[in-house]
């Protein structure tokens, strides 16, 4: 699918800056360092082709990477690219040792530069938007021992749109306040029959299927109540972490959850490359 855009990032790989100066072409422009609004001059251009510019008023500089996970990289703009690619094409995820292979770059760089993209989509992902209509809950462990993390999921059906919290213990007092939290209150809410869930039937219309019993689905007269979505998002990622990681340590586990929350969410955007260097590419000299 990106084969034109790797084949030119290949022969071409001072391109790469021009994709990214796609997304700032339009916007308003401030000095990062005294807040000056207007588009400051050309100073010089680096043998990577980024491009310094130098504020009219306090005469400081500033690279066009300023405030992105792109700055200070030693890494090419193009491998970066060429690194996402390599992400959006594979099945679930991708390996640091396959991009050490097809980058051509030491290990430590290629995990460190997915671990920048990872830390990025985590802190972007806490946002305020609540699940509505038809969210599905369920619990799952990832680890064994001391390396074991507890995670409460919530997707809602139809939106793509999914809430992953690590959580102590999976009590009725823990896992009632984050539905609280992340549900908006009226909306169906569907589970297994862990007792856990049952005093949300307070604020929702809450309705389970009895897994002990064989039963992962029911139709009533308006829903068809089951957490099968929920339950194929853990044999994904459980996949992933298995296959692909060959695990994960619990400190970095909810970065990696991050990635597979973008990915689920934006993975039938007409162009998820673009999406996906439109979102870690956010200079913070540009205002909106």
């Amino acid at each position: 699918m990106y084969y034109s855009i790797k084949k030119r990032l290949i022969s071409h790989p001072g391109c790469a800056m021009e994709y990214l100066r796609r997304f700032v072409a339009h916007r308003r422009w401030a000095c990062p360092h005294c807040g000056c609004v207007g588009k400051p001059h050309r100073h010089s251009v680096t043998q990577k082709k980024v491009v310094i510019y130098q504020c009219s008023h306090c005469n400081k500089t500033f690279s066009e990477l300023y405030g992105t996970i792109f700055h200070k990289s030693k890494i090419p703009i193009s491998k970066w690219m060429l690194g996402i690619i390599e992400w959006m094409e594979s099945t679930g995820s991708v390996s640091a040792s396959e991009l050490q292979r097809k980058l051509n770059i030491s290990y430590p760089s290629a995990w460190k530069m997915f671990m920048k993209i990872r830390k990025f989509l985590s802190e972007m992902s806490q946002d305020n938007d609540l699940l509505k209509n038809v969210v599905e809950g369920d619990e799952a462990w990832f680890g064994k021992k001391d390396n074991q993390d507890i995670v409460l999921g919530l997707v809602e059906r139809g939106r793509r749109k999914m809430k992953l919290i690590c959580i102590p213990n999976v009590k009725e007092e823990t896992l009632l306040p984050l539905v609280e939290e992340y549900v908006k209150k009226g909306s169906k809410f569907f589970t297994d029959q862990h007792i856990g869930y049952v005093a949300t039937q307070v604020y929702y219309q809450h309705q389970t299927t009895c897994h002990s019993k064989g039963q992962f689905a029911k139709k009533t007269q308006t829903d068809n109540v089951h957490s099968n979505t929920i339950e194929q998002i853990w044999g994904d990622i459980k996949g992933i972490i298995r296959t692909i990681h060959h695990g994960i340590s619990k400190k970095y586990r909810r970065f990696y959850f991050a990635q597979y929350i973008f990915k689920y969410q934006f993975i039938h955007s007409t162009n998820l490359f673009f999406k996906t260097l439109s979102t870690l590419f956010t200079p913070r000299y540009c205002l909106y």
